[in-house]
C-alpha cells in the first residue's frame, strides 16, 4: 500500500479509524461503535471474504474482517475491531455474507451480536460442554434463544437424510422439509466433520502446520496449503523462486481438473447415467494417477512447502498426459452435450440468482454460474499468474446447468495453463527453505477448486503459530446450497444440486 492508496482510504472511511500497514499487511483499526458504518462504507466498493476472532491472555477479543478489493485496487483490508465486552454489533443485518462467521465466533468465543438473533450450529456438536477444546473462552450461558428454531408446522414434515448417507460420502444431514414432493425447507448440519484444525495448529511451526492444513480439506489440499505457506511468506518476507510457483500453480490447476471431473462424474450418477459415470471416473483415476506419477501423491499432499516445493516436476511431461486425458472427457461430455435427459435434468434446478450471489459473498465456480467473475488468480495477482493470464469462465443462468457449462470451460482453461507453465527452466532448489524466527502477521491466498481460499496466521517471537484461520470455499459457498435448494426443486433434484456445488462439509466444519 503506498502513502496514497493509505490516504484514499483514510479519507473513505470513518476518521476515528486508523488505516496502516504491518508486516505486508494493511490494516484498519475501527473502533466498535464505528463498525457498522465502516461495514456499510467499504461494503459499497469491496467484498467481505472472511470473518473471524482472536482472544489472547490479558487482552480484549478482537473481531477481524477481510475484504476483497475485486476491482480497481486488486488487494485485501483487514480492520481489526476490541470487544471489550461479549457483543458486538450485528453485522450479518449489514452484510449477510456474516452470518456462518458470527456463529463460528459464538461457538469459538462466546461473542455474540447484539441484536440477539438466533444463530446456527456451524462447527461443534450439540453435545459439546465448557471443557471441550475452543479457540477463545466459553460462552457464559448458552441463552435459550441463541439457537435458530428448527420447527415443522402445518402439513409439512422433515425428511431425515443423513448423517450417514452412502459409502465414500462424507457425513452430512439434510432436514429436507417437505408437504409432498417439492422441497419447502432445507436444515444443514455439517459438524459431524469438525476437527478442530484451528485448535490444534497454534502452537506449532509453521511446516509442521501444513500437514493438519492440507487436511483440513483433502480435495483442496494443494490449494490450501499454498494460501497457507502464502501467508507465511508475507508474514517473514520469504521468496519463492519463479520455478517453484509455476509448479504450485500446476499442482492447483491439475487439482482443479481433477476435482471438475468428480463434480461431472457425480452429475452423473444423481441424473441416472451410469454408463456415462462409469466413463469419466475412469477419466478421474487417470488423472488421480498423473497426480501421484509427477507429484507424488494422488491428491496432492506434500507437494508445496514454506518458501517453495518438495520437489522439481517435469511440467512438460504433466502437460502431455493431462491433455491426453482431457481429450478422452471431451469425446465423453460431447456425449452428454447431446443427451436431452440429462441437460433437462440440470436446466432452471438449484437457482441462484446474481442478486444472492453477491450478498453472500459467494465464490468459485458457483458465483460465476451466476454472473460473478470473482477469481484470485485475475483479481488478487501473485506469482506465476501474473505472467500467465488466465480465462475467467463465467455464466449468467445460474442453475446447475451453467456451473456444469462452467466446469468444462475451467478444465479446458486449466490445460492450456498447465501447457503455458510448462517452460524449459522447471529446475528447483527441493532443500527446505529456512524459516526466520520471528514474529509477523501475514495473509495468503488460492484459488481452489471451489473458489478463494484464505488463511490468516500471526506468529510468535518464537515463530510458533498464535493464530492460524483458515477459510476454505465451503464456509461462504454452503449457506447458498440451502438457497438453491429451495428454488422450487423436488427431491430427487437435492444431490443433482449437490454435486454442481460440490462442496466439502470437512471445509465447513474443518
Amino acid at each position: 500500500m503506498t502513502d496514497v492508496d493509505r490516504a484514499t482510504w483514510q479519507a473513505i472511511l470513518p476518521s476515528q479509524t486508523r488505516v496502516v500497514q504491518a508486516n505486508g499487511v494493511v490494516r484498519v483499526t475501527v473502533p466498535i461503535d464505528l463498525l457498522p458504518a465502516t461495514v456499510q462504507q467499504l461494503g459499497a466498493s469491496a467484498r467481505l471474504a472472511d470473518m473471524f476472532a482472536d482472544h489472547q491472555p490479558h487482552a480484549d477479543p478482537v473481531v477481524r474482517l477481510v475484504w476483497a478489493l475485486d476491482v480497481d485496487a486488486h488487494r485485501y483490508l483487514v480492520t481489526e475491531t476490541d470487544c471489550p465486552t461479549e457483543e458486538y454489533p450485528s453485522l450479518s443485518s449489514v452484510e449477510p455474507a456474516a452470518f456462518v462467521e458470527e456463529c463460528e465466533i459464538y461457538e469459538q468465543f462466546g461473542l455474540r451480536p447484539a441484536d440477539g438473533g438466533p444463530l446456527n450450529r456451524v462447527a461443534l456438536p450439540p453435545h459439546v460442554d465448557a471443557n471441550f477444546p475452543r479457540l477463545g473462552r466459553t460462552p457464559p450461558r448458552d441463552a435459550a434463544d441463541i439457537r435458530a428454531p428448527h420447527t415443522v408446522g402445518g402439513a409439512a414434515f422433515e425428511f431425515p437424510f443423513g448423517p450417514v448417507r452412502a459409502a465414500g460420502f462424507e457425513s452430512l444431514y439434510y432436514g429436507l422439509v417437505t408437504s409432498g414432493e417439492e422441497v419447502v425447507d432445507l436444515y444443514l448440519f455439517t459438524w459431524h466433520k469438525y476437527r478442530g484444525i484451528e485448535w490444534r495448529i497454534r502452537g506449532m511451526q509453521p511446516r509442521q502446520a501444513l500437514f493438519l492444513v492440507e487436511r483440513a480439506e483433502g480435495l483442496s489440499a494443494a490449494s490450501h496449503a499454498w494460501a497457507f505457506a502464502a501467508a507465511i511468506e508475507k508474514a517473514l518476507r520469504i521468496s519463492v523462486a519463479p520455478a517453484a510457483s509455476r509448479i504450485r500453480a500446476a499442482a492447483v490447476e491439475l487439482e482443479r481438473i481433477y476435482n471438475h471431473v468428480a463434480a461431472i462424474a457425480a452429475l452423473c450418477q444423481s441424473t441416472g447415467l451410469a454408463v456415462a459415470q462409469a466413463q469419466i471416473e475412469v477419466i478421474l483415476e487417470q488423472l488421480l494417477r498423473i497426480g501421484a506419477r509427477f507429484f507424488g501423491h494422488r491428491y496432492l499432499f506434500g507437494v508445496i512447502d514454506i518458501g517453495g516445493v518438495t520437489r522439481g516436476v517435469d511440467l512438460r511431461g504433466l502437460s502431455t498426459e493431462t491433455r491426453a486425458v482431457c481429450a478422452d472427457l471431451r469425446d465423453a461430455t460431447d456425449a452428454l452435450n447431446s443427451t436431452n435427459s440429462f441437460l433437462d435434468r440440470l436446466e432452471a434446478t438449484g437457482l441462484i440468482t446474481t442478486s444472492q450471489a453477491s450478498s453472500l459473498g459467494l465464490v468459485g465456480p458457483v458465483a460465476r454460474a451466476s454472473g460473478l467473475a470473482v477469481d484470485t488468480r485475475c483479481d488478487h495477482l501473485q506469482p506465476p499468474y501474473d505472467e500467465y493470464p488466465v480465462d475467467v469462465a463465467c455464466a449468467d443462468s445460474g442453475d446447475v446447468r451453467a456451473r456444469y457449462h462452467v466446469f468444462l470451460a475451467e478444465i479446458n482453461a486449466a490445460v492450456r495453463l498447465i501447457k503455458d507453465l510448462a517452460v524449459p527452466d522447471c529446475d528447483v532448489d527441493v532443500q527446505p527453505a529456512a524459516i526466520p524466527v520471528s514474529a509477523g502477521s501475514g495473509l495468503g491466498w488460492a484459488e481452489s477448486p471451489r473458489g478463494e481460499a484464505l488463511a490468516w496466521v500471526e506468529l510468535d517471537s518464537d515463530g510458533r503459530i498464535r493464530r492460524g484461520r483458515l477459510r476454505p470455499a465451503a464456509v461462504r459457498n454452503w449457506r447458498a446450497f440451502g438457497d438453491g435448494a429451495r428454488s422450487q426443486n423436488v427431491f430427487t433434484d437435492i444431490p443433482i444440486i449437490e454435486a454442481s456445488f460440490w462442496l466439502t462439509a470437512a471445509g465447513r466444519a474443518r
